[in-house]
């Protein structure tokens, strides 16, 4: 049994996430009841205006800009299906964003014989340094211009959310530096407005009624929605009170999956779609010192290979990671997932495609899952592990059972009389050596080939 969770895990919102129907009363161009473009491919939940959003994406904010265009280029191919591309206007790389996106499509179409538009989805952020109304409304500018080969391009179906990065800038937090971003920022942006860090409670406040203003605005038909980032639940719960527009879409850290149930609530209550970022940091990073939780995600990852393949939707040389399984139970509890990358398996391994063959969980299944991310997010390990059972059964003769170390030292694990049977909990890999009780001289050699949370029987005849 896995032990019962030492903080108020609140991850039940996920398993119940609900279809986000609720229309918002608005002036909203970018859907209207149907799809532009080819989405129906990839696994969407419903935004709040419902327009179908792809769970699935790319993040590459903060990636080296010569890699971007090819990234997404990989991403957008029929083998991949991403269809979400996370930025950040503070990179400075949505034009390779673009062009990643105009490029991709257009291998994707000639690989699929498609002659429609293809729906893309880019999230974007505002910098803090671009807080205040006409600040923001100089980004949202700039983050258009730079689109503008994707907009423009006839095989592409571009949606835009754009959300505020940051409320405000942090002294507290060491790579924020205020003071000295504001001096480096173009004169026409100072021009625009007051030092965004000199007003940090308001700023963000004027910063949201640009995005809602470009959002309801025709003259922006790209920007398909608008949302927020890293904000916490006082500053959600104080632009819920006076929004026009609520936020299409939420980002957050992996820590406010466990620490900001409050905020979380918040969020399903008024069908704000949640996107989780640095999962692959926040929750793998920890799987080394974190043996037991990792072991659990190991079981689950098996489980799921062995029910892909037994469906035969898949080779019988499927494989399934502890890093799916992670992102596989997010994207079943309609949370959306932009993992970073520069390596092309990551990318394969991550993608769209990917996490559709793998089946869904079972309630068990996720309750596995949620319990080793909430141990592995507090690098507090769960108390109790999970191994391969083995049997040995002894078949004619009585024998000694010997557990084989990595330098070849032999170690009894038991004794078992003719006819009875031997149970060991052991690992994946690890070997064993069974010797007639009788004559030393008689003996077999078994390496462990099951999988965590796997039971292996072994038939000794000597």
């Amino acid at each position: 049994m896995i032990e019962k969770f030492s903080t108020t895990f609140i991850f039940y919102w996920l398993c119940t996430f609900p279809s986000l129907v609720q229309t918002q009363t608005n002036l909203f161009r970018g859907y209207a009841g149907k799809v532009d473009g080819k989405i129906d491919d990839v696994i969407t939940t419903p935004l709040k205006n419902d327009m179908p959003f792809p769970l699935v994406g790319l993040g590459v904010g903060n990636l080296q800009r010569n890699l971007v265009e090819n990234m997404i280029h990989q991403g957008l191919e029929a083998q991949h299906r991403i269809r979400t591309i996370d930025t950040a206007h503070q990179s400075g790389n949505e034009r390779e964003v673009a062009r990643g996106i105009v490029t991709g499509v257009k291998a994707f179409k000639e690989s699929e014989n498609n002659d429609g538009r293809v729906q893309v989805h880019v999230v974007t952020k505002i910098w803090y340094t671009y807080l205040g109304y006409e600040r923001t409304k100089i980004a949202i500018d700039e983050i258009i211009e730079d689109l503008q080969d994707a907009i423009k391009d006839p095989n592409v179906d571009l949606k835009v959310t754009i959300l505020i990065h940051w409320p405000r800038c942090y002294d507290t937090i060491p790579w924020m530096d205020c003071v000295k971003e504001e001096e480096q920022l173009p004169a026409r942006v100072k021009e625009a407005g007051p030092p965004p860090h000199l007003d940090r409670f308001n700023a963000w406040k004027m910063s949201w009624m640009a995005l809602e203003d470009a959002y309801l605005s025709a003259d922006y038909p790209v920007v398909s929605g608008i949302g927020i980032s890293n904000f916490d639940r006082l500053e959600l719960s104080t632009l819920l009170a006076n929004a026009r527009v609520v936020p299409h879409l939420i980002q957050v850290n992996t820590w406010t999956l466990l620490h900001n149930p409050t905020e979380l609530d918040i969020c399903h209550e008024n069908g704000i779609l949640v996107q989780v970022y640095n999962v692959m940091n926040g929750i793998m990073g920890h799987v080394l010192n974190n043996p037991n939780a990792h072991h659990h995600l190991l079981m689950v990852a098996n489980q799921l290979r062995k029910l892909a393949i037994l469906n035969g939707t898949v080779k019988k040389d499927f494989k399934v990671t502890t890093a799916q399984v992670v992102l596989k139970f997010l994207v079943q509890s309609k949370v959306s997932v932009i993992p970073k990358t520069s390596n092309r398996d990551r990318l394969a391994e991550n993608s769209a495609v990917a996490l559709m063959q793998i089946p869904d969980m079972n309630m068990e299944q996720m309750e596995i899952v949620r319990a080793s991310m909430a141990a592995l997010l507090d690098n507090k390990d769960l108390a109790e592990d999970v191994r391969v059972t083995v049997r040995f059964h002894a078949q004619k003769v009585d024998v000694f059972v010997y557990w084989v170390s990595g330098d070849e030292e032999e170690r009894q694990v038991a004794f078992v009389p003719a006819g009875d049977t031997f149970e060991e909990h052991t690992f994946p890999g690890h070997r064993f050596k069974a010797y007639n009780a009788q004559d030393p001289d008689q003996f077999k050699s078994f390496v462990i080939q099951g999988q965590y949370g796997d039971e292996v029987d072994i038939q000794v005849e000597l």
